[in-house]
């Protein structure tokens, strides 16, 4: 089963994203129903090594972060693959996903390697057609100074991403409460 960890995200928070979307150039727009920040992406897993991920985060005592959406970016350079919205402050974040990290290799569980950045996708590109990739830029100038309030993540999910024709979809089968002070 296709495994990730995230941190869900407040409804009046995917209200905003999803308001982005309405005016998006290209791309296929993510199902807001489905927003979501990634804290740790597991990939293909045996139910055994789930049930170890379960166990080894049952436990975690960890406090609740403050998170607050801001600015528009692209992942994939030159051929843009996916549009996010950032993490004003990503520290909080990245010292959570570290301490998860750590709970998850203790339990001989080996996440992808690969840098954290803290993001919540707003939308995927295939190729872009002609006369888009200026119409998207134009879209993220204008959009420069996206800013969502702050939300408190009090949870992270353990989500069963089950792929299909039209993408994936998310199924949580777990929640670990965060500590709020």
């Amino acid at each position: 089963m296709r495994l990730f960890l995230s941190i869900p995200i407040p409804e009046e928070v995917a209200d905003l994203l999803e308001d982005l979307q309405t005016d998006l150039p290209a791309g296929r727009p993510a199902d807001p129903e489905q927003f979501h920040l990634t804290l740790v992406f597991l990939d293909e897993q045996r139910e055994e090594v789930a049930q170890a991920i379960h166990e080894s985060l049952e436990s975690l005592r960890a406090p609740a972060v403050e998170i607050r959406l801001r600015g528009l970016e692209l992942f994939g350079g030159r051929e843009p693959r996916t549009l996010y919205a950032g993490v004003a402050d990503p520290e909080p974040l990245r010292a959570l996903h570290a301490k998860v990290l750590a709970r998850l290799r203790a339990a001989g569980v080996a996440p992808e390697r690969r840098r954290f950045r803290p993001h919540v996708t707003i939308a995927r590109f295939n190729a872009l057609r002609r006369g888009e990739k200026p119409r998207l830029e134009r879209f993220i100038t204008e959009n420069a100074h996206f800013e969502a309030p702050p939300f408190l993540a009090r949870e992270i999910e353990l989500v069963h991403s089950v792929l299909g024709a039209r993408g994936a979809r998310h199924e949580p089968l777990a929640a670990y409460p965060l500590i709020e002070e």
